[in-house]
């Protein structure tokens, strides 16, 4: 087309401007559309995570708060004899507390949901004398031993989020410990973004959001085709969010300053699947860039009609251009996409590399494990050359069956290295609790019976079979024991007690020793990452908190304790499932 373009009269020329310009325009700015919203796509995901962990970490701030006060002896005296001298005190106590965690109130109550005592104790909306054992989390709390809830206080009036932890004394329930906040901070931390961020309860009732005319707003059970929309109830009498279709599934239009604007919308599920968090992100940058594209594909293709009608040498340099940007494109986006890969291999490498570390922490051990079994096998071979040069043929065959039984067990030794080092299918399938314990002691054993350390098993006669995968939970046994020898190197008794206990719906599978013990204000740090209680050189902080991410991953979780008789206990609670045979 071109070559005849060159031959015809401007006329010809004129046409191809006119008919080619405005398609290569659209084609372009539909293409470059298309990309930036693939990229905006990605990073609102990015965002999106981000903001969920911003949130979960909001939430279990506070949560050590309530457990430590469950396990506080002056709380249970106060729930055991609520004297007005004890009430005081723990008034007091707990204004303090709430004040230094900028809590909305802090508050203990009996076993029949009566408040005894609360940080507001002195204010005009005091929790004291309250009856709250009709709300969600007490009844939680009594049930499982934790509790939460969002709602609306009946007595303040005040939105908040509660978390309760059960008291128990003597076996039995005695009351429940109750910690309500707010999220004021973070909405204000949310306020900077560009994103405009709510979360939704199960009714679809927004309760945090950094765009305060939502708050307490519903989603809308169905879009509006267009703006401007006349706002309305919703079915639970709350007034519905102004938003409109914005020409897809995932596309919002609002009104705003007087003009309709275009939004992405994504959502999350949160912790438990009660809340949903749901981010609006402007798609105008995605309009700009396609614009953007469309004039400059405009202005290269009306330059690259004149440029061939007048000089052909031209048109080969502006080719030769865009094939080098062309080029430069293609090579940066191989290199995000390895730099991508080479972060996700890194993730999955930091796991592999805690337990060749733990590997490495018994390497003095295990090599003393397989030069006894060399040195034994060396002076069997020359006893046998001497015994075969005498023509003792019985002789020989003993001290060969002897080499067998030792290479045997040398053998037994570096399977269980390989079956420890070997990485993680990536698939949960039944696990034998005896086993994963049986293996993770064998990796121990020598170091176990250098340091003169008594270990106790008290685990169920019958097999016990858990949701997991054998390697990655045989990893968190390794760090939990190693822990464990650590923690006792310096005790004058050293016991290492490892036990099962069935429950209704899973496992609780501890792990405690006789060491010292964890001190109580590192106990809420201490599954952090890179936090380390050990000396400079002796960790990075890592394993603990790899093992807890696993334990997560497996359906389970991972709790630490100090336990009565000295030392601490850590605690796995596991999914059971039936047996796989």
């Amino acid at each position: 087309m071109i070559a005849g373009a060159l031959a015809q009269p401007r006329r010809l020329l004129l046409a191809l401007l006119l008919l080619g310009v405005p398609l290569a325009a659209a084609l372009a700015a539909s293409w470059s559309a298309g990309l930036a919203e693939a990229d905006l796509r990605e990073r609102v995901q990015a965002q999106l995570a981000l903001y969920d962990a911003n949130l979960r970490a909001e939430l279990e701030r506070h949560a050590a708060v309530p457990l430590a006060l469950a396990q506080d002896a002056e709380v249970t005296a106060l729930l055991a004899d609520p004297t007005p001298a004890r009430v005081a005190r723990m008034n007091a106590k707990l204004e303090g507390i709430a004040e230094a965690l900028g809590a909305s109130a802090l508050y203990i109550m009996d076993g029949s949901g009566l408040t005894l005592t609360a940080s507001n104790w002195n204010g005009a909306s005091s929790f004291v004398g309250q009856n709250f054992a009709y709300r969600p989390y007490f009844r939680l709390a009594i049930e499982r031993g934790e509790g939460h809830h969002f709602a609306l206080g009946t007595t303040s009036f005040i939105p908040g989020y509660y978390t309760a932890r059960r008291v128990v004394a003597e076996n039995r329930t005695v009351g429940v410990v109750v910690l309500k906040v707010g999220f004021e901070r973070l909405e204000r931390a949310w306020a900077p973004g560009q994103e405009k961020l709510l979360v939704t309860d199960r009714e679809g009732m927004v309760f945090i959001t950094n765009v305060p005319d939502w708050r307490y707003h519903a989603l809308p059970r169905q879009l509006p085709i267009s703006l401007p929309i006349t706002p309305s109830g919703s079915s639970e009498g709350l007034d519905v969010l102004p938003w409109a279709f914005g020409g897809a599934s995932d596309r919002i239009a609002l009104s705003e300053a007087g003009s309709e604007r275009r939004y992405l919308l994504a959502s999350a599920a949160m912790p438990g699947g009660d809340w949903t968090l749901h981010s609006l992100t402007s798609l105008e940058p995605v309009t700009t860039r396609g614009q953007v594209a469309g004039l400059l594909a405009a202005a290269l293709s009306a330059l690259a009609a004149v440029a061939v009608y007048a000089q052909a040498l031209r048109r080969a340099a502006l080719t030769e251009r865009l094939t080098l940007q062309e080029a430069a494109r293609v090579e940066l986006e191989r290199r995000v996409a390895e730099a991508t890969a080479e972060l996700r291999a890194t993730e999955n490498e930091l796991t592999q590399a805690a337990k060749l570390a733990a590997l490495g922490q018994m390497s003095a051990g295990i090599a003393h494990e397989i030069n006894q079994p060399l040195a034994a096998m060396r002076s069997f071979a020359d006893n046998a050359v001497v015994l075969l040069e005498r023509g003792r043929t019985e002789s020989v065959r003993a001290n060969l069956a002897e080499i067998a039984d030792l290479t045997d067990r040398m053998a037994a030794i570096t399977r269980q290295l390989k079956g420890f080092a070997r990485r993680a299918s990536g698939t949960l399938g039944p696990v034998s609790v005896q086993g994963a314990v049986a293996q993770a002691l064998a990796l121990f054993e020598a170091r176990l019976r250098r340091e003169d350390v008594t270990v106790d098993l008290d685990l169920p006669d019958a097999p016990v079979w858990v949701v997991g995968e054998d390697v990655r939970l045989q990893q968190v046994l390794v760090n939990l024991i190693g822990n464990a020898a650590d923690a006792m190197r310096d005790s004058p008794r050293r016991h290492l007690r490892i036990t099962a206990r069935a429950l209704e719906d899973g496992l609780l599978l501890s792990v405690a020793d006789s060491g010292v013990g964890i001190a109580e204000a590192d106990l809420p740090r201490l599954f952090v990452p890179f936090f380390t209680t050990k000396e400079a050189g002796d960790g990075l902080g890592l394993g603990l908190s790899i093992s807890h991410g696993i334990v997560e991953d497996l359906g389970g979780s991972l709790t630490a304790a100090n336990h009565a008789d000295g030392g601490a206990v850590f605690t796995l609670r596991l999914k059971t499932m039936d047996n796989p045979s």
